[in-house]
């Protein structure tokens, strides 16, 4: 099979690329070893996300306009908020329609393992274990690689390895009265017995309530932290799935080359502190799709413009939770000052307005000077 662009991954990112592909009429195949793969991802989608990316009501099965944040010590800040909701999906069908919406614009879809990616002559090879197609190999003049954390684009291609990874869990649980009350409600736990780096999270869906927690803690176990936080919770009915998986938690040093490039997880494209992927991921596919399609149309000088144009949109999102991740998460007495500053009013709404559209988005002067004598308060407290 020869094309002008394979893309390794169909999660959000992979999707992203193939459909701005296609729409620009450039032939693209998109390889995912699984079209009934699930993630432990809590599936929460910002409105700017669902505005720009055009996702129906069908796909979004939960606009919770309520959040709660937990501290160690039990203390909860109730916040509404006043304009946009939080969208929650579910990713085996959220994905799902990103692969058949790019695949009804031209995108091939390829259900198959990749073995090996190789570049000769300035043609890519990919053979995959796709025997049943009829299909053993793949030529490619480009190569998008959109296949996770711990993708083996990034490693056979020789790009900089993602260093620093996280690991989480979440477990789906039908409705039953313990879990009524998260109908309408996110609640993120900010606490060292759920997760000591990291926090623990109840989304709730259509169907189901989806119970995670994550962490960086190569000494920890995964399993106890999600245990405890179910009896912290007080659940005593078990989940109908369970899944685990890695997650980037820092942007690998360089995530272009010449022909090739990494989005998504791949390229390490999950923000610190909240560990939000799916806007980034898309954002990143969107963007190398548009950059790739504008270069082979002679309109683009070079693939390094789609890495250089994220860093430029992005780069002050990723290092300010990066800070505060740093600050706030070192222990439970830091924690527990981070909630007490969560109910400050003007925190919320720049905490809100920042999330629907991911920008940063400036408060006047005072306010800042009063979050900032806040933050040192409540530091010298928690210190």
């Amino acid at each position: 099979m020869k094309c002008d662009v394979a893309i390794i991954g169909g999660g959000p990112s992979g999707a992203a690329a193939a459909h701005e592909l296609a729409k620009a009429g450039i032939s693209n195949v998109l390889i995912e070893r699984n079209f009934n793969n699930t993630k432990p991802c809590g599936g929460a989608i910002p409105l700017g996300l669902i505005e720009e990316f055009a996702i129906p009501d069908e796909i979004v099965e939960r606009k919770v306009d309520h959040m709660a944040v937990r501290s160690p010590k039990g203390r909860v800040i109730e916040m509404h908020m006043p304009t946009g909701f939080v969208g929650m999906v579910r990713r085996e069908r959220f994905d799902r329609f990103l692969r058949e919406r790019a695949a009804a614009d031209g995108t091939e879809l390829l259900e198959a393992k990749m073995r090996k990616v190789r570049k000769t002559n300035g043609v890519y090879q990919i053979s995959v274990d796709a025997a049943s197609k009829g299909v053993s190999e793949i030529e490619a003049k480009y190569v998008i690689g959109a296949d996770g954390a711990n993708s083996k684009v990034a490693n056979e291609l020789g790009f900089p390895p993602n260093e620093y990874k996280a690991i989480a869990i979440q477990e789906r649980f039908h409705y039953s009265p313990a879990l009524e009350r998260y109908n309408n409600l996110v609640e993120i736990w900010f606490d060292g017995e759920v997760s000591p780096d990291f926090y623990g999270w109840i989304f709730p869906k259509a169907d189901h309530v989806a119970i995670g927690t994550g962490t960086d803690d190569k000494h920890g176990n995964i399993r106890k932290l999600q245990a405890r936080f179910r009896e912290k919770i007080g659940l005593d009915i078990e989940p109908y799935l369970e899944e685990a998986a890695k997650l980037p938690m820092h942007p690998r040093k360089s995530f272009t080359q010449e022909s090739a490039m990494l989005v998504g997880d791949a390229a390490g494209l999950v923000t610190p502190s909240n560990g939000e992927g799916i806007f980034f991921a898309m954002r990143s596919g969107k963007m190398a799709g548009q950059t790739l399609a504008n270069f082979i149309n002679g309109q683009e000088k070079s693939l390094h413009a789609y890495e250089a144009n994220f860093h430029k949109l992005y780069k002050i999102i990723f290092k300010g939770l990066g800070m505060m991740q740093s600050v706030y998460y070192r222990n439970d007495r830091l924690r527990e000052s981070f909630v007490a500053i969560c109910r400050d009013e003007h925190v919320q709404q720049i905490t809100f307005d920042s999330y629907l559209y991911k920008k940063m988005v400036p408060a006047p002067f005072w306010v800042q000077m009063k979050i900032m004598a806040k933050n040192i308060y409540h530091l010298a407290l928690g210190g």
